[in-house]
């Protein structure tokens, strides 16, 4: 099965606005029409993610109701017993 996730896609965190809140599913519908993929909503948190290619970030910034957006961050643990803990 393939991918529809390009190589270059990475993960975003979109979020949005205090004022906003109450709409967040019409600006993730925005983000998408930009071109955001795989979008959650967290509504407790009012954040959206989704993955992009990188060119994005300045046109998901201009979208209605976005107050930031940032890539993600990856963390990778030791596996146990190594020396780094």
């Amino acid at each position: 099965m393939m991918s529809n996730q390009s190589a270059t896609d990475i993960d975003m965190i979109i979020s949005v606005d205090e004022k906003y809140l109450s709409q967040l599913d019409k600006i993730a519908e925005n983000l998408r029409s930009q071109g955001l993929k795989d979008i959650q909503v967290l509504t407790g948190v009012g954040v959206i993610t989704g993955k992009g290619h990188p060119d994005l970030l300045s046109a998901l910034h201009q979208v209605n109701g976005v107050a930031a957006v940032e890539t993600a961050g990856t963390v990778q643990i030791a596996p146990p017993g190594s020396d780094v803990q």
